[in-house]
């Protein structure tokens, strides 16, 4: 009952969405790093840098856009957009004490 609500209230009120959800948020533009978002959004340059490496993109300079999604999910797109890669971003592990 209470996610019929949340969602009712997201797809009446569009503001609403955005509160909850949020917006994705650009990392890289023209290959150019844009470090405030990146300070924004707690990514440094390794976890970007990682992220671009796993799609297959030797340096940030080829990335012609990446883009960090509401999901966590990293998008990256390369080659004046002719390749297009999402990785989703590592969660935090949940350590659980193990009984004897």
């Amino acid at each position: 009952m209470v996610n019929y609500g949340l969602k009712y209230l997201q797809y009446r009120f569009p503001k609403f969405n955005k509160a909850i959800e949020g917006d994705a948020t650009m990392l890289v533009y023209k290959g150019k790093m844009i470090e405030s978002h990146m300070k924004k959004a707690k990514i440094t340059s390794e976890e970007l840098m990682e992220a671009v490496r796993e799609h297959g993109v030797a340096t940030v300079k080829e990335v012609d856009l990446a883009i960090l999604e509401v999901d966590g999910s990293i998008s990256v797109l390369s080659n004046q957009y002719q390749k297009r890669t999402t990785k989703r971003r590592k969660s935090h592990k949940v350590i659980t004490k193990q009984e004897s």
